[in-house]
């Protein structure tokens, strides 16, 4: 089995095989530790996300005013070359950051402008029915009303309970609408396997699942097939996969 180290590089390199996510998954879900290397790993790719272009140039033009102040000629005749030098070096490591960040890819901007939580198409809530005290009607009240803890532990009972194929896809939609990206890409591709009803809208909602985890070229994978069918938010695929390439 792959050393967990290497199961981290692979994943944020979106380079794991079916066998090796499956190890993945169970070391997020068994593993403390490996679970919270992955967070910290993920966070500090966020921060980096999340730095605007503007304060970068910001930052290396307070660098360039710096290294122009030299008190002297003969300190700045000396420190030149390792000015030069620095520069190059912080521009080389900005630069990297920025670029495997979203600041130019814009990820988290094509995952907001395209994100839309999906609507309750399978169990009608009549309101004010206070004899229907159902599993499912708790599980996709909460789900209507933005509760989305609540409406996971419900669903997850039902689905214990029952083998509605749907129940695997709203389960996803809790999850990504949760920000559990990862259990959100599991439920979809469940869907996607068993050729259910939702099995379209699992590619779309897959394909933005693996944008907010930094798997770019599943989500293109994912997006391209989309289109092939041709049948769920085909003219939304395309452009997104324009946008990505």
């Amino acid at each position: 089995m792959m050393d967990k180290e290497q199961l981290l590089l692979k994943y944020f390199d979106g380079s794991l095989t079916p066998d090796e996510k499956v190890n993945f998954n169970q070391f997020l879900e068994s593993d403390a530790e490996f679970k919270a290397q992955f967070e910290f790993e993920k966070d500090v790719k966020t921060v980096v996300r999340k730095t605007e272009n503007n304060s970068l140039k910001k930052k290396l033009q307070g660098f360039e005013s710096e290294l122009s102040g030299a008190p002297s000629q003969k300190k700045q005749n000396f420190w030149k070359p390792l000015s030069i030098a620095a520069s190059i070096a912080l521009l080389i490591g900005v630069s990297w950051f920025a670029f495997n960040s979203d600041v130019f890819n814009g990820t988290e901007e094509l995952y907001a402008s395209n994100y839309e939580k999906y609507p309750n198409t399978v169990y009608t809530i009549t309101r004010g029915d206070a004899t229907d005290e159902s599993l499912e009607r708790l599980a996709f009240e909460a789900y209507e009303t933005d509760d989305f803890e609540t409406a996971i532990a419900y669903l997850t009972e039902l689905k214990e309970r029952t083998r509605l194929d749907y129940v695997d896809f709203y389960l996803g939609q809790a999850y990504l609408a949760n920000g559990d990206y990862l259990k959100a890409t599991d439920k979809f591709q469940e869907i996607i396997s068993i050729n259910s009803e939702f099995k379209d809208e699992g590619y779309w909602y897959s394909a933005l699942a693996n944008l907010k985890l930094e798997q770019e070229e599943e989500a293109e994978k994912l997006l391209e097939q989309l289109i092939k069918m041709g049948t769920y938010k085909k003219n939304e695929a395309t452009a997104l996969l324009e946008k990505l390439n």
